[in-house]
């Protein structure tokens, strides 16, 4: 059977069920490792730690969140009371930032780690590290000959709000991304683009979902 990753923030939460209805693919799993509140740091991680535990995949589509969130890999024996996002895997306990003004600073604990790492009085925060991120993943696709797409839930170079603009935002990606096996848009612009906005300015609907996929459906590598 053929194995399909599919890796992104909670923007990606269904995306399995997406992908299977709009490719219709019989004898696929479609395996989906995304999680809500994190960045690209774990969305690249997850991608390696598959590769390293269970094996290399037959395609891998990586939904890439927001530059602001700063995932920390924490020993598994640790576990950070009294906060929701975080996730045990087989080598460590990921905990997610959420982002600039993310769900860290409600919680005390963290609030001593990461108040330590972003600086309020700039807006380019770790853009650069997270972009880095997107480059190992797409590298690690193409040194394993892994068929891949990527996009990111959001155009980081045109971000259609305020709460995407503080997610992250750039004039232009880095010449060393490769965007040969990008989608060539994004899902949360699509929804704006077709007027069905979602409540929350982030979360789009999964008949966006099902839509983004479809109109660029000839464009995914599978």
């Amino acid at each position: 059977m053929k194995k399909c990753l599919l890796i992104g923030c909670s923007t990606g939460l269904n995306i399995h069920e997406d992908f299977s209805k709009v490719f219709g693919l019989e004898d696929v799993e479609w395996i989906n490792l995304s999680m809500g509140g994190f960045g690209n740091r774990y969305i690249t991680a997850r991608l390696f730690e598959y590769v390293d535990d269970v094996g290399i995949p037959d395609y891998v589509y990586l939904q890439y969140s927001g530059l602001s969130r700063i995932d920390l890999p924490l020993d598994l024996k640790v576990t950070v009371r009294d906060y929701q996002y975080q996730i045990k895997t087989n080598r460590r306990n990921w905990v997610a930032s959420g982002g600039r003004n993310g769900s860290w600073i409600t919680c005390d604990t963290l609030k001593r780690t990461f108040a330590f790492m972003y600086d309020i009085t700039s807006e380019n925060c770790h853009y650069d590290l997270s972009l880095h991120e997107i480059f190992r993943g797409l590298e690690l696709c193409k040194t394993l000959g892994i068929p891949y797409n990527w996009s990111s839930y959001y155009d980081y170079t045109n971000p259609p709000n305020d709460i995407t603009r503080i997610d992250g935002a750039v004039d232009r990606l880095p010449d060393y991304i490769d965007m040969s096996d990008h989608i060539g848009e994004c899902p949360l612009n699509v929804a704006y683009e077709l007027g069905d906005i979602p409540s929350d300015s982030v979360h789009y609907s999964r008949s966006i979902s099902e839509q983004y996929l479809t109109r660029n459906i000839s464009k995914f590598n599978l």
